[in-house]
């Protein structure tokens, strides 16, 4: 049986974007992150708005990115997110993907990265 391209669910996370989101000027960077997400990602964790991650100890994005502060998720991404579990690769994102990464995920939370605390929470790494 083929298994389906990692790009063939592409247009379903398209659709998850609001509208509202796609009209503003971060639009196309939301579109841009939901691609970097899904080439990276989504094999382990949910980048939808809804839905459980495939495994299950992958948290979704989405909570990952109202649980910790935007400082954080930039230097996260920028810098290899660490993580508990060694099957977790460290993937280095530009600052130009993070802002696309981030402007997704707060386009999917209507939340945008504008509105999110900046500080760091002590004694917490990086998320997963």
């Amino acid at each position: 049986m083929m298994m389906p391209s990692r790009f063939a669910l592409l247009p379903f996370i398209m659709l998850t974007l609001t509208d509202n989101a796609l009209a503003t000027d971060n639009g196309h960077t939301a579109v841009y992150g939901a691609s970097i997400l899904q080439h990276y990602c989504a094999r382990c964790h949910s980048i939808g708005a809804t839905g459980n991650s495939p495994l299950k100890k992958a948290p979704p994005l989405r909570e990952v990115y109202l649980k910790y502060p935007i400082q954080q998720l930039e230097s996260g991404f920028a810098e290899g997110m660490g993580s508990r579990h060694q099957d977790m690769p460290q993937i280095q994102f530009s600052t130009e993907e993070v802002d696309a990464i981030l402007d997704y995920l707060g386009s999917i939370t209507g939340l945008p990265p504008s509105d999110r605390p900046r500080f760091d929470i002590p004694d917490e790494t990086a998320p997963p």
